[in-house]
């Protein structure tokens, strides 16, 4: 039976549900005790006993949203994407709007990502009353001001490959921020990692689905006026673009994100985040068997393929990337103690895809280094030995984990253990985004 049910069938029982919390504890089970327990709370918002446990455990209390209240949130939402698409707007300056040197003004591909970065802060700042949780949103929207002035004005007008990893970096540099100042001080800050990342890749593909629609439109309303003999011009286009990609990332937050809740405490049940979850749980295994192909087959035949060619070496990377984004969210949702046992087929499975990603690793760290040796040090090679060397840490420190983890719940410990030490991405992209300028 899971802890969840256990709780709700002590409710009303003081005894019972203290009974339940030192099980917890002895079967070092804690942690989902108490995301189980926040649950019960959530459904419940009436029940005085889950809501002194929740006090008890310095947990999070979710206030019962009113319907008052979701519309004054999501006329926030509104008025405040329309002012971030504005801004976006000015910043293409009737350019193709697209954070890519060299491709659009230099000014919106420096500023597009901190002008975001600030309002999502400004909007999550608003909806948490809190001086110290405010205080944390100024100190992350000050340190994104401070790498947006860096990079413009070390990288503002580079073109190269430099300024191309710049733009890509500046990005994920500002998406850190907003989740440090979300998970930073909070309870069981590992695991509010976690579920921030998880909910990223949710909202990503949230706006991803936006942005489609909003291409359907404005393609659809194109077509309809050059039937009718009318052509728009070009510049208009490119102008409503600049408008909806500075838009849709508050639109995508205020649609799958309760900006008053922590990460952990999200809604884990409903939307594209248990689509995500059975998804990912449905390609772990054909993923599997690509990576065995990879390493049984393509590996031995062509052992010298990504030594010698780029684009061989490139695809292994972000096959890497694209398997740690399933890793992440495979795990995600509510804590199911049937799939979180030592002996779950889930466990094996993860275990089985993470080694074989970290044998990939390996091997692609150690065709990018051979050719860094042949061929020099480049702004892409760099970026990518410190890539290929912080996700070699990122596998082996949860796989060390993993392996170690005996009475404890898997599920619980793999998701510990990816909160604890992907703070080390954020840090080699500062690293590298500080290190670009001295490649000339």
């Amino acid at each position: 039976m899971m802890l969840k049910d256990n709780i709700e069938a002590a409710t009303g029982d003081p005894a019972g549900i203290e009974r339940l919390f030192r099980e917890a504890q002895a079967e070092g089970v804690e942690i989902a005790f108490r995301e189980a327990l926040r649950e019960c709370a959530g459904e419940r918002p009436d029940d005085v006993l889950l809501e002194a446990w929740l006090h008890r455990l310095d947990l999070p209390v979710r206030a019962v949203s009113h319907p008052a209240g979701q519309d004054r949130r999501w006329w926030t939402v509104i008025g405040a994407s329309v002012l971030l698409g504005i801004g976006s707007a000015l910043l293409s300056r009737g350019k193709l709007p697209a954070p890519i040197p060299g491709e659009a003004d230099a000014l919106f591909w420096v500023g597009w990502g901190p002008l975001v970065a600030l309002g999502l802060l400004a909007y999550l700042a608003h909806s948490r009353r809190s001086g110290d949780v405010r205080m944390r949103y100024g100190i992350a929207a000050a340190a994104v001001v401070l790498v947006a002035l860096y990079t413009g004005l070390t990288m503002g007008d580079r073109a190269d490959d430099a300024g191309f990893l710049a733009a890509i970096h500046n990005l994920f540099i500002c998406w850190a921020a907003v989740g440090t100042a979300l998970c930073l001080c909070s309870p069981d800050p590992a695991r509010q990692v976690y579920a921030f990342l998880v909910k990223s890749v949710e909202i990503v593909l949230t706006g991803g689905i936006f942005f489609g629609a909003g291409l359907m439109f404005v393609g659809l309303t194109y077509g309809i006026f050059s039937v009718l003999g009318i052509e728009l011009p070009e510049e208009n286009l490119r102008l409503v673009a600049a408008w909806g990609v500075g838009a849709i990332p508050l639109l995508a937050i205020g649609s799958v994100y309760d900006a008053a809740s922590s990460p952990v405490a999200q809604d884990w049940r409903a939307g594209l985040t248990r689509t995500l979850r059975t998804l990912a749980r449905l390609l772990l295994p054909l993923a599997l068997g690509v990576l065995l192909v990879y390493v049984l087959w393509f590996i031995p035949v062509y052992f010298r393929q990504p030594f010698e060619e780029r684009e061989v070496l490139i695809v292994y990377n972000v096959t890497i990337m694209a398997v740690m984004v399933l890793l992440a969210v495979v795990a995600s949702g509510s804590l199911d103690e049937q799939l979180a046992r030592q002996k779950s087929p889930l466990r094996y499975g993860v275990m089985g895809l993470g080694g074989l990603t970290l044998i990939l690793n390996v091997y692609a760290l150690a065709a990018v280094a051979a050719r860094t040796v042949e061929f020099g040090l480049s702004p892409n090679r760099f970026a990518v030995l410190g890539w290929n060397v912080t996700t070699l840490l990122i596998l082996g420190f949860v796989g060390v984990r993993l392996w170690r983890a005996r009475r404890q719940l898997w599920m619980t410990v793999f998701r510990e253990s990816i909160g604890r030490v992907v703070p080390l991405a954020a840090i080699w992209a500062l690293l590298l985004l500080i290190a670009l300028p001295l490649f000339g």
